[in-house]
C-alpha cells in the first residue's frame, strides 16, 4: 500500500514552447519552476525533498516516434525538450556535492516505438546540444533508447517492412515474473495475448495463469527515484495517455506487453468489435498492405481516419476501442513494477517515488498517440500520484474519467499498491477540452457532440 498524497497541481495559461534551434540548446521552459514554486518547494534546489547526492534518478520521458509528414508534429507528439532541460538541470543540482562535483547518476531514458528513427528523433528534439551543454557543465548525464527490436518501416503508410535486434539497455534488462499480482491474472482464459506487428504467440508465452512477465529495463530497477515527463495525448487503444501509460516505456521488448486478445468479444477477445466487416477488414488488412501500391494505402488512412464527419463507423484494429480490456491491465502492471520492484527483480521494502510532470503545453487531441493533432492547452501537471494526475487531467479536458478502463480501475482494491486515487479525490472542472480519438466518440461524448461530430 503506498501513502497518500497531496492532489496534483495544474498550471493553467502557460506561454508556447521556445524554438528548438538547430545548434544552441534549445532554452528551458519558464513552467518548470513556476509549477515546482507554486507546489511549495525549495526555490534554489525544488527537487531535493526526494533526489539526495549518491542517488540514481531516471527521467522517462515520452519519445514514442519521431516526427514526419502526415503523421503528427512534435510538439504535440512528443515530451518537449524545454520541458526536459529544466528537469535535467534541478535533479542535477540536487546531486551536486560542492562546485562543479556532483554524487550520482541521471538516466534519461525511453523504449520508444519500434518503428522509431531513434537518431533522428534526438535531432528533432535537439538532443545533442543539450548532451553537449550537459557536458560542459559537468552534468553526470546519461540518454539510453531501451528498445531490444527495432523495425524499419515506409513513413507514409506506417507498415513495417524488417525488423532486427538492438543492443536495449546499456545496463542490461531483467524479466520480472509478477505472477499473481498481475491484472492480467482475471484474463487467463483468454485464448491468445497480441500486440501490433508481434507474432501472438510470443506474446502469450510470457502471460500465463500465475505467470506473467515484463522485460524491465535494470536502469529503471536499478533507480532511487523516477521523475516522469509523460505529454499529455488521446489514445485509441486506452482513451487517454499521460503519466500512467508512460511507463510502458520501461519494458525493452514490446512481445511482453498485451495490447488486447486477439479476435472479437464473442471468440473471447477483444481486438475488435463482433462486427463482420471489421473482422474481414482486420484478416485482410495484411495482404492488402503487401500488394496496395503506397498512395492508396495513404490515401485510404487519410480517408479513414482523416476525416470524423463520415457517418460510416472507424474501422478497429489491434484493440483501438473502448472494448479493449486489455491494454489497460498491462499499463497497470508495469505502473506497479516501476512501483515495486528494484535490482534483480527483488521486491522493494517501500514504494519507489514517483515524481510526474505532465506536458500539456500542447497536447495530443484526436487519433493519437501516433497520429494526434494539436490543441495549445497552456497546462503543466505536477505530483507524486500518477493515477490521480491523469484523472485530473483528463476531467480538466471535458473528458469522463469514469468511461475510461485505465481510469475507472483505478478505484478497484488491487490498484490501491500504485494510486491513492479515490472515487471523492478533488478533480478540475472542465475548462479546457480534447477531442476523442474517432473510435471512442460514442463513448467520451455526449449525445449532441457526437451528432455534431457527424
Amino acid at each position: 500500500m503506498q501513502h497518500d498524497h497531496s492532489p496534483p497541481l495544474i498550471l493553467r495559461g502557460q506561454p508556447a514552447y521556445p524554438a528548438v534551434p538547430d545548434s544552441d540548446p534549445v532554452c528551458a521552459h519558464p513552467g518548470v519552476q513556476e509549477i515546482f514554486s507554486a507546489a511549495g518547494l525549495d526555490q534554489e534546489n525544488p527537487l531535493s525533498r526526494w533526489v539526495q547526492p549518491g542517488m540514481t534518478v531516471l527521467i522517462k520521458p515520452n519519445w514514442v516516434r519521431h516526427a514526419a509528414d502526415g503523421w503528427a508534429s512534435l510538439d504535440c507528439l512528443v515530451t518537449h525538450p524545454s520541458i526536459l532541460r529544466p528537469v535535467v538541470e534541478l535533479t542535477a543540482r540536487a546531486l551536486r556535492i560542492g562546485a562543479g562535483r556532483y554524487s550520482g547518476k541521471i538516466i534519461v531514458a525511453d523504449a520508444p516505438l519500434q518503428s522509431a528513427n531513434f537518431a533522428l528523433l534526438r535531432q528533432q528534439v535537439g538532443l545533442p546540444a543539450l548532451e553537449e551543454h550537459w557536458k560542459q557543465l559537468g552534468l553526470p548525464v546519461q540518454i539510453h533508447d531501451l528498445r531490444r527490436v527495432i523495425a524499419k518501416t515506409d513513413d507514409d503508410t506506417g507498415i513495417v517492412k524488417t525488423t532486427y535486434s538492438a543492443p536495449g539497455d546499456p545496463t542490461g534488462d531483467t524479466v520480472v515474473n509478477i505472477g499473481r499480482n498481475s491484472r492480467l491474472e482475471g484474463l487467463v482464459h483468454a485464448s491468445r495475448y497480441g500486440v501490433s506487428n508481434y507474432d501472438c504467440r510470443t506474446t502469450t508465452k510470457h502471460h500465463q495463469p500465475g505467470h506473467h512477465c515484463y522485460r524491465i529495463a535494470n536502469s529503471l530497477l536499478a533507480s532511487d527515484v523516477v521523475i516522469n515527463l509523460p505529454k499529455w495525448k488521446t489514445h485509441l487503444k486506452t482513451g487517454i495517455t499521460g503519466a500512467l501509460k508512460n511507463f510502458i516505456g520501461i519494458n525493452c521488448d514490446k512481445a511482453y506487453l498485451p495490447h488486447f486478445r486477439a479476435g472479437a468479444p464473442n471468440r473471447g477477445g477483444d481486438e475488435y468489435p463482433d462486427d463482420g466487416m471489421n473482422q474481414l477488414l482486420v484478416r485482410m488488412r495484411p495482404l492488402l498492405e503487401q500488394v496496395l501500391p503506397k498512395d492508396w494505402i495513404r490515401r485510404a488512412r487519410q480517408q479513414v481516419f482523416g476525416s470524423r464527419s463520415s457517418r460510416l463507423p472507424t474501422p478497429v484494429f489491434g484493440g483501438a476501442w473502448p472494448g479493449n480490456d486489455t491494454l489497460w491491465r498491462t499499463v497497470h502492471d508495469v505502473v506497479w513494477v516501476a512501483r515495486w520492484i528494484g535490482e534483480g527483480g527483488r521486491p522493494l521494502a517501500a514504494p519507489r517515488p514517483i515524481l510526474s510532470l505532465l506536458d500539456g503545453i500542447v497536447a495530443g487531441q484526436a487519433d493519437g498517440p501516433l497520429r494526434p493533432q494539436a490543441a495549445a492547452l497552456g497546462c503543466l501537471v505536477f505530483g507524486e500520484d500518477p493515477g490521480h494526475m491523469d484523472a485530473a487531467a483528463t476531467a480538466l479536458s471535458d473528458l469522463p474519467w469514469n468511461k475510461i478502463p485505465l481510469l475507472a480501475h483505478l478505484l478497484d482494491p488491487e490498484a490501491q499498491s500504485i494510486t491513492s486515487f479515490r472515487s471523492t479525490s478533488p478533480l478540475p472542472a472542465a475548462e479546457l477540452r480534447l477531442e476523442p480519438p474517432s473510435t471512442w466518440l460514442q463513448t467520451l461524448k455526449s449525445a449532441e457532440l457526437v451528432d455534431e461530430a457527424a
